[in-house]
C-alpha cells in the first residue's frame, strides 16, 4: 500500500514534490498500488519510486523521471510518457496497452511479459531492455532502438519495426507474423526458432544474422 504522507505529497503538484526528492533523495517514494488513474505526473521525479501495481491508466507522465522505478505488474493503459526516462525500470507484468512512449528512454528496462498490444514506441530507445514473453501485437516500433535487446519468445505480430536498430538483437522463438521490418537493421540479431510468416522483410540489413533454413 502507498505511503499516506507520500501520496499526499504527490497531489501537492510537481513543484512541491520535486523540492522534496532533491531536500530528501535517500527517501524511496512509495506509491505502491495507488489509484493515480487520469493523475498529471508530468516532469515529476518519480526516480527508484515503488510504483507496484499502481493504477496509472491515463496518466499524463510525460517527461517524468522514472529511472529504476518499480513498477511490475503496474496499469499504465492509455497513458502519455513521451520522452519520458525509465531507464532500468521494472515494469514485469506492466500494461502499457495503447500508452504512447514516444522518444522515451527504455534502455535496460525490466518488461517480461508485459502487455504492450498497440503501444506507441516509436524511435524509443530500449537498448538491453528484457522484453521476453511480452505481447507487441500490432505495437509501433518505428527507428526504435532495440541493440541488445532480449524478445525471446515475444509476440510481434503485425509490429511496426520498420527501420529499427535491431542490431544483435535476441528474437528466438518470437512470433514476428506480418511483422513489417522493412530497412531494420538487423545485423547479427537471432532469429532462431522465430515465426517470420509473411513479414515484410525488404531492404532488411541481415548480414551475420541467424536465420533457421529455409
Amino acid at each position: 500500500m502507498a505511503h499516506p504522507q507520500h501520496l499526499q505529497l504527490l497531489k501537492q503538484g510537481v513543484t512541491a514534490w520535486n523540492q522534496w526528492r532533491e531536500q530528501d533523495s535517500d527517501i524511496r517514494p512509495d506509491l505502491g498500488q495507488a489509484d493515480l488513474t487520469g493523475a498529471n505526473l508530468e516532469l515529476y521525479n518519480l526516480t527508484n519510486a515503488n510504483l507496484d501495481q499502481a493504477n496509472l491508466a491515463g496518466a499524463d507522465l510525460r517527461n517524468a523521471l522514472l529511472k529504476d522505478a518499480y513498477m511490475a505488474g503496474a496499469n499504465l493503459y492509455m497513458s502519455d510518457l513521451i520522452e519520458a526516462d525509465l531507464q532500468g525500470a521494472c515494469l514485469q507484468r506492466a500494461t502499457l496497452a495503447g500508452a504512447d512512449l514516444y522518444k522515451s528512454n527504455i534502455a535496460m528496462a525490466d518488461l517480461r511479459q508485459a502487455n504492450l498490444v498497440g503501444t506507441l514506441l516509436r524511435r524509443v530507445s530500449l537498448i538491453e531492455a528484457t522484453l521476453a514473453y511480452a505481447n507487441l501485437t500490432r505495437a509501433n516500433l518505428f527507428q526504435a532502438n532495440l541493440q541488445l535487446a532480449d524478445l525471446k519468445g515475444a509476440i510481434l505480430q503485425e509490429a511496426i519495426l520498420e527501420s529499427a536498430s535491431l542490431i544483435e538483437a535476441n528474437f528466438e522463438s518470437a512470433v514476428l507474423i506480418a511483422a513489417k521490418m522493412s530497412k531494420a537493421n538487423a545485423r547479427r540479431a537471432n532469429f532462431k526458432g522465430a515465426n517470420l510468416y509473411k513479414a515484410e522483410m525488404d531492404g532488411m540489413d541481415l548480414r551475420d544474422a541467424i536465420l533457421d533454413p529455409a
